[in-house]
């Protein structure tokens, strides 16, 4: 291929002209493609948007080659980490796809010990084997990053939050992987806190940052009502959005209204969104992200208010010197384990967070199995969630039960096949339906449809929990089981503020004999679903009033302290 040749494929590429790019390297025998040309192509084929089923198939073979043609090159390389970003796009949609993952898996296996400390590299193996739900594999990667001291806070951000889903880590392991990050985190050179005059905020100037406020998210129903009841002579709200912008988010627009003031901060890098955050003086700034968006933790590294909380999106310690204050609850912390968290825990007296509810007004439903021959569980947590534990909890509990079945979906994209694998390993396979997100992304219809569940099933050792507070809304009672820490707790508590311990297991013996136990007295089963529908609203969990008073209480006091 010709220099000339080159250049005009480089320059078509870097202008996005994608089709150019296709129509010059029709010309260019397979066998004389370069990785890196080869790159282009598939990605030209990808970008191009008006690709059949066909040409999307030569774009992962295009990546094939480059990897093939040269294992150990960047291009190779790049050819391997572009197999993995277009099969975890497409495959969602396109479930044949799904078998190029499973190549890009024996590929990754085939050059890992060369690049043990190749960041993009394990970035590509993260996001691989979160994909297929590979927890062993995962768990290697995980201590390849904390002990090749890799320096990616994005890597070690994922690989602490990663640790939660595993029921062998000890708090104090998670503890200590967090405290390492500090030094990984930047600090940034801002204003001395003691060289802003606070005094001169008329109320307590109350902050929250997030990443996550749209599209209904978790987040947006444990907040928005908080913020609205908050005593309006107290305190004055701000919200800083690293969310992108849309007018037409409902959600967004809701919290805008409830909020004093608010900063849409996405397009700012980290130190320009500290120094804002200091130009308003916020006596009090509530982290709502912890390790689920790490690049932005680092905030939290550096001194930007008087005053600053961990609260609801992250359930455990961030490991950072300058986060302050941890908001739990009695039932999720004990208090010889206050040790293990780097903040200072405050706990609420009742529960940790309230939910808002939803707008369509709540009607009984009755067990769905008194209509039909089947006995049905359900679980809508993130697929990362279930645990090897849990499958193999769940599938003893289908094997008990005759007629049983269970169904899920999740919040998140992973490889229903690989999860269906590992049920199968247990011969409950065909007892399984797994729904996609997309059928039911309505968030009217995804409700609905706890009304096929007779009993939903928790995760662990990382709990549900905007799934709980769902399910109880539709009077499904949720089985869970008691945790070590606070991560693994969150469903016990839930389920203790709603005076049901009932449902409370101590271990996998007991979790799996209590579903057994319920699959069969429907007599219990519905009273406790009627407990649950007449009691619900005025519990903790739903009445944020009185929760926003207990939070207020919390945040006076942290302010005064």
């Amino acid at each position: 291929m010709s220099e000339n040749l080159k250049k005009e494929i480089i320059s078509s590429f870097k202008n996005n002209q994608f089709f150019r790019v296709l129509e010059i390297c029709k010309k260019i025998d397979p066998k004389d493609r370069s990785p890196l040309l080869e790159n282009i192509i598939g990605i030209s084929i990808y970008n191009s948007k008006k690709y059949t089923e066909n040409q999307l198939m030569e774009a992962f073979y295009c990546f094939e080659r480059a990897f093939l043609k040269d294992k150990n090159s960047e291009a190779g390389l790049d050819g391997l980490i572009n197999i993995i970003k277009l099969g975890i796009k497409v495959s969602p949609i396109l479930n044949n796809f799904s078998v190029f993952l499973y190549k890009a898996s024996e590929f990754y296996k085939s050059v890992e010990k060369n690049n043990e400390k190749n960041e993009p590299f394990l970035k590509a193996g993260f996001v691989l084997y979160s994909y297929l739900l590979d927890k062993t594999k995962l768990k290697k990667i995980i201590k390849k990053i904390f002990q090749g001291n890799i320096s990616s806070k994005l890597l070690r951000g994922w690989a602490t939050f990663e640790n939660n889903y595993y029921s062998d880590w000890a708090q104090l392991d998670h503890l200590n992987f967090a405290l390492k990050n500090s030094k990984y985190f930047s600090k940034f050179k801002l204003k001395n806190i003691n060289d802003i005059n606070y005094e001169t905020n008329k109320k307590i100037n109350l902050g929250f940052i997030g990443s996550d406020f749209e599209r209904n998210h978790s987040t947006t129903f444990f907040l928005k009502d908080t913020i609205k009841h908050l005593n309006k002579e107290q305190f004055e709200t701000y919200i800083f959005s690293l969310s992108k912008k849309n007018i037409n988010d409902k959600s967004q627009n809701e919290l805008r209204n409830f909020s004093d003031k608010w900063f849409d901060v996405d397009e700012f890098n980290n130190l320009n969104v500290a120094k804002l955050i200091q130009d308003q003086k916020i006596d009090i700034l509530v982290d709502l992200m912890g390790y689920t968006k790490p690049e932005r933790l680092e905030l939290f590294n550096s001194r930007i208010a008087p005053k600053q909380i961990s609260w609801m999106a992250y359930c455990n310690t961030s490991g950072l010197d300058k986060m302050d204050f941890l908001i739990a609850d009695e039932n999720l912390i004990l208090e010889k384990e206050e040790k293990f968290y780097s903040e200072k825990i405050i706990k609420l007296p009742t529960i940790w967070n309230s939910h808002s509810g939803f707008p369509e007004k709540r009607t009984f439903n009755d067990l769905p199995s008194l209509n039909n021959k089947n006995f049905t569980f359900g679980s809508f947590n993130n697929f990362r969630k279930i645990s090897d534990e849990v499958v193999e909890t769940w599938s003893q509990i289908l094997n008990s039960i005759p007629n049983s079945n269970l169904i899920l979906k999740s919040s998140t994209p992973c490889d229903k096949g690989s999860l269906l694998n590992k049920f199968k390993i247990y011969k409950v396979d065909h007892k399984i339906t797994i729904l996609n997100k997309s059928d039911y992304f309505d968030k009217r219809d995804h409700i609905n449809l706890y009304k096929k569940i007779d009993l939903s099933l928790d995760t662990f050792p990382w709990n549900g929990v905007t799934t709980t507070f769902e399910s109880l809304w539709m009077n499904v009672p949720v089985l869970v089981m008691s945790g070590y820490n606070f991560n693994s707790r969150c469903g016990e508590s839930i389920i203790k503020n709603l005076k049901l311990n009932s449902l409370i297991s101590e271990n996998k013996d007991d979790y799996i004999s209590k579903a057994i136990m319920f699959s069969k007295d429907f007599k219990n089963l519905n009273k406790i679903r009627k407990k649950i529908f007449d009691d619900l609203i005025e519990s903790p969990l739903f009445n944020t009033k009185k929760f926003t008073e207990n939070f207020s209480n919390i945040l006076l006091k942290i302010y005064n302290s």
